[in-house]
């Protein structure tokens, strides 16, 4: 009876692969035998097979029982064995859905950044029995890396060491790089939390920069807490000891001597000429520029980028999406996932990035060799040149080989600059080099998709190489994300036939085997 009954689901499931989408084999499979075992069932009968067992129940009871007892010997044997080995080489594994209880990548890259023979000392100033949460963190931390280290101390045992440090009440952590009661680089921290001792730890070990924002142009402001503002990056600058301040070129005859990179982030209105020149005079004297620029906008800064060697298209990348239930379609929002061999992109690889009404970046035709093309667009995406279209409230595009650019599409670029050493620089400094980035788009960067995908964490990267700190470039932060996923079309198909055939196929088999035990 039971091979009929599961002869006629496969027969059942067989029919729903079709729909579904399920692999040749897997549909051909469930078809044979389900014919099979339905021939088996019609021309066999089911016996009573535990009767062969019962004709002595004395010999039979004492076999199960020197097997009970043999299997628990062994199961004893073998739990000791594995908490030996677990004691011998210790192994953590973390199953909660966020990794909450495990150190993001981009801490555990940090941990590796610090000195051999300056390990980071922690003081956790703690009362008795109130560290239980705070040791938890640290524990992480110490086992993740020698060189992290952890003294407890009780403030109300030790005023006169609590008091050396400005330590006036319980919970407080004093993060030093070396030893904390002769070091000079040490940073506070109110909450045990990896944000704030990743963050605590990065100051330590790390000069602090300083990087400015343009402002005048209509660009996005660093208070600003919309979706267009850039406050969201501004605090992930800060988490990796960056400052951030706005700046106003108009006002200024150059760039302040302590800014180590100038960010003009997406402006609408057109730069004054002689702002130009001073990011040009900045930028080939040894400064970095980080461009994003929006298409559809004038704002001057496509014949100073292109006298970079740099050609910002006058077009729109069209890119092709995934729609669980409608399926592909055109749209304006490009997901990247193939970057460029560049320092600022080198742990970007498998990542997805968004953008949204990008244009086109590429090196100018003849240019620098050493422009490196950063991030592409989808091979089935292109640069729509008849930008008009996107002022309409149904553009139609399509996609024209003669004018347009066929996909993918480059909409970020890097470059170097070469300066020329003075007669004042020192004897054995490291020469200086311009660093640009021009990105054609500012959309991925603003706090409306800013924790979309890896964007927060491609913007950071960007930054980081500008100011010269290659060290710290990281990927997975601890950083808010958007609930999404960016799915290709057979992942799509996959989703489907998980959904529609795998899973409801193991469930009823599951609850046919539940109903077959019970009935015998």
């Amino acid at each position: 009876m039971l091979p009929g009954i599961i002869g006629v689901v496969l027969l059942l499931f067989a029919g729903v692969g079709v729909y579904s989408g399920a692999p040749l084999w897997l549909i051909g499979g469930h078809f044979l035998i389900g014919v099979g075992l339905l021939l088996y069932a019609g021309v066999t009968s089911l016996g009573d097979l535990r009767s062969a067992f019962g004709r002595d129940a004395t010999r039979r009871g004492l076999r199960f029982g020197g097997n009970a007892l043999t299997q628990m010997l062994a199961l004893s044997l073998i739990l000791g064995l594995i908490a030996y080995l677990s004691v011998r080489n210790p192994v953590r594994w973390d199953l909660t859905e966020g990794s909450v209880h495990t150190l993001t990548q981009a801490t555990l890259d940090l941990l590796s950044q610090v000195p051999e023979a300056q390990p980071i000392e922690v003081y956790a100033f703690f009362g008795p029995g109130s560290e239980a949460d705070a040791r938890r963190i640290f524990d992480r931390y110490e086992h993740a890396s020698e060189r992290f280290v952890v003294v407890y101390h009780d403030p109300y045992r030790r005023p006169a060491l609590a008091e050396s440090f400005d330590v006036d009440r319980n919970g407080v952590i004093i993060v030093c790089a070396g030893p904390c009661e002769s070091t000079v680089a040490s940073a506070r921290v109110a909450e045990a939390s990896e944000q704030e001792l990743t963050r605590a730890i990065r100051s330590v070990i790390s000069t602090r920069r300083k990087v400015y924002f343009s402002t005048g142009h209509g660009e996005a402001a660093l208070d600003d807490d919309g979706a267009r503002g850039f406050s969201r990056v501004s605090l992930f600058l800060k988490d990796e000891n960056i400052e951030v301040a706005p700046i106003l070129l108009a006002e200024l005859p150059d760039v302040p001597d302590d800014a180590d990179a100038v960010v003009i982030g997406g402006p609408d209105h057109s730069f004054l000429d002689r702002e130009l020149d001073t990011l040009d005079r900045y930028l080939r004297a040894g400064g970095s520029v980080f461009v994003l620029s929006e298409p559809i906008v004038v704002s001057k800064l496509e014949a100073l980028v292109e006298g970079w060697g740099i050609e910002l298209g006058d077009n729109v990348i069209v890119d092709q999406t995934i729609d669980l239930f409608a399926g592909p379609k055109l749209g304006v929002q490009a997901v990247v996932t193939s970057y460029g061999f560049h320092p600022a992109t080198e742990k970007m690889q498998g990542l997805a990035t968004m953008f949204r009404l990008a244009r086109s970046v590429r090196p100018v035709s003849g240019g620098s060799a050493d422009v490196v093309e950063l991030a592409k667009s989808g091979a089935r995406g292109w640069a729509e040149s008849d930008v008009e279209q996107f002022s309409k409230p149904r553009p139609m595009v399509e996609l024209n080989p003669e004018v347009d650019i066929v996909g993918p599409v480059s909409l970020a670029v890097a470059r170097t600059f070469e300066v020329v050493a003075d007669s004042g620089d020192e004897a054995g400094e490291t020469p200086r080099e311009g660093r640009l980035i021009v990105v054609g788009d500012s959309d991925f960067a603003r706090n409306g998709m800013v924790s979309s995908a890896a964007n927060a964490d491609l913007f950071i990267n960007m930054v980081t190489w500008l100011i010269g700190e290659e060290a710290f470039i990281t990927v997975d932060r601890k950083l808010p994300r958007a609930s999404s996923a960016q799915m290709t079309t057979a992942q799509v198909a996959t989703f489907r036939y998980l959904s529609l055939f795998a899973l409801p196929e193991l469930i009823l088999f599951w609850a046919i085997v539940n109903w077959w035990r019970r009935r015998e």
